[in-house]
């Protein structure tokens, strides 16, 4: 969690809210992740950070800079207030952090469970077919299963779903072991 997910909360659910009423939540979801995008680049951060440049003007150029990505619907007035908003208050930073509390009210609203899932080495399409089907047996929902790798795992995997997680790695398996042999 970073440290803007107590600020971004009320951001994405009165957004949700509003997309939700004007029958917009994908559009808001493509919005939301260009500007968490852009607001991750390592150069626009440096201009965010400037005393140099005002709210008003990272808004501008925020706003300007979505509004050139090839591919997005046109961003709304409602969006720049958005921008103008976060920015003035200095919290364009919680943008990414916006972004996936938005994403997870509309999943939610939508019946989709998230999944993430860490594996030791990169599964197979065949594997994750079937780890998506198993889970949205067990689960009731729709998947959406994101699969990252991390070789320090040794072997297995670690699955996050909501608040269960389920850790089926070797490295989770030493550390329970090494835990019962020092007791």
């Amino acid at each position: 969690m970073s440290d803007f997910d107590t600020v971004a909360r009320p951001y994405a659910r009165a957004l949700f809210d509003l997309a939700q009423e004007q029958g917009q939540l994908d559009t808001w979801s493509a919005w939301l992740e260009a500007a968490a995008q852009v607001v991750a680049n390592d150069d626009m951060q440096q201009l965010i950070g400037s005393p140099e440049l005002d709210g008003s003007e990272i808004a501008e150029l925020l706003f300007s800079v979505l509004g050139s990505i090839e591919g997005l619907t046109e961003p709304t007035e409602e969006l720049h207030n958005l921008l103008r908003l976060l920015a003035e208050n200095g919290r364009s930073a919680a943008l990414p952090a916006i972004a996936r509390r938005y994403e997870k009210l509309k999943h939610d609203a939508e019946g989709v469970l998230d999944v993430q899932v860490v594996s030791a080495r990169k599964l197979a399409a065949k594997q994750q077919k079937e780890l998506e089907q198993r889970l949205q047996k067990r689960f009731g929902k729709q998947v959406d299963l994101r699969v990252e790798v991390d070789k320090s795992l040794l072997g297995g995997a670690e699955l996050k779903a909501g608040d269960l997680v389920i850790d089926g790695t070797l490295r989770g398996r030493f550390e329970k072991l090494s835990s019962l042999l020092n007791k």
